[in-house]
């Protein structure tokens, strides 16, 4: 079958279509003859080598087709059934296997249209970092950094479908700000100055979370921004900057917790605890509730430019392979 290789860490330039042989499903597992590979910054850390995987691998977190062949102990798909499936890696090609818990299945139709591959990272990302690690509140008030990439995409949706404002957050330019607010946001700020704005558009008092994917000077500047009982949660760090925190006692002088969140851990910690937020976002994307807003198709043979969009931070919405 045919693949995107990663044979040696680097940039978007290593990325190499390859004949390899075919996964065969392991125990509790099912292959995917994929038609769609969603293109995930994780792909891009992974390929760069600050992520999971060892050269030679298949980048490639999330997949959409039909299931090809089920491994033993698998009772709830059959050979030929429509699925989406979060496959911890090894996505960007024309077979792919994944876990019977990670794999769900889907209507034929989701199943032929490039969202059905981007749903099952960004969408439960921000179902868990909205539910399960910030516990946020109708009453309070989210800062959300880079506002028009997938996960902001989705999070302006639910903020508008649950009744959470106002939504703040930041973008690169102009046209990523007007695409933010046209998908929920309320107010976006330019990197620049967006404490500023943050603190004039809260009335001095700040926000109750701020969510956080871009690490360094855009972390560090966020912390004082976190009002009285709030939190600050970091689920990624695309500056590549230095991590950046402040003490224990600062955080307890503020009131204000700290916390971290990864999807790609936990499906290896609590396997169980991600079941049901990739179920809830086939729902929603399959009932039309919410939009992953696909913004680019790709060939195996350029996934290289995929990749090099993300690294120049050029990309709003959801960017899709087509297998």
């Amino acid at each position: 079958m045919r693949a995107v290789v990663v044979p040696a860490f680097g940039g978007p330039d290593v990325l190499r279509v390859q004949d390899v042989p075919e996964p065969e499903p392991g125990p509790g597992e099912v292959s995917v003859a994929v038609r769609f590979a969603g293109v995930n910054y994780t792909d891009v850390r992974n390929r760069q080598g600050d992520g999971l995987g060892q050269p030679p691998f298949i980048p490639g977190v999330e997949v959409a087709g039909t299931v090809r062949a089920v491994g033993r102990g698998v009772t709830s798909l059959r050979p030929g059934q429509p699925v989406a499936a979060f496959t911890r890696g090894h996505g960007y090609a024309e077979v792919a296997t994944a876990s019977e818990a990670f794999t769900i299945p889907v209507t034929e139709d989701l199943a032929g249209r490039p969202e059905s591959a981007a749903m099952l990272v960004t969408i439960p990302l921000v179902l868990m970092l909205l539910r399960r690690v910030a516990r946020v509140t109708a009453a309070e008030t989210v800062l959300l950094h880079s506002a028009a990439g997938g996960v902001g995409t989705v999070a302006g949706q639910l903020a508008r479908r649950t009744g959470l404002r106002p939504l703040l957050g930041t973008a690169g330019d102009a046209g990523k700000a007007q695409y933010a607010l046209a998908h929920g946001f309320s107010a976006v700020f330019g990197y620049d100055d967006f404490d500023t704005g943050v603190l004039e558009a809260t009335g001095g008092r700040g926000v109750d979370v701020v969510l956080d994917p871009v690490g360094g000077d855009v972390r560090a500047r966020s912390f004082p921004l976190v009002a009285t009982f709030g939190r600050l949660v970091t689920y990624s760090n695309i500056s590549a900057e230095p991590e950046t925190a402040p003490d224990a006692e600062w955080l307890r002088t503020r009131c204000i917790g700290y916390a971290g969140f990864s999807a790609g851990q936990l499906s290896g910690r609590d396997p169980a605890a991600m079941r049901p937020a990739l179920e809830e976002a086939a729902a929603l994307v399959g009932s039309g509730e919410v939009d992953p807003v696909v913004t680019g198709v790709y060939s195996l043979e350029r996934a290289a430019d995929a990749h090099r969009a993300f690294e120049k931070r050029a990309v709003s919405g959801k960017l899709i392979i087509a297998v």
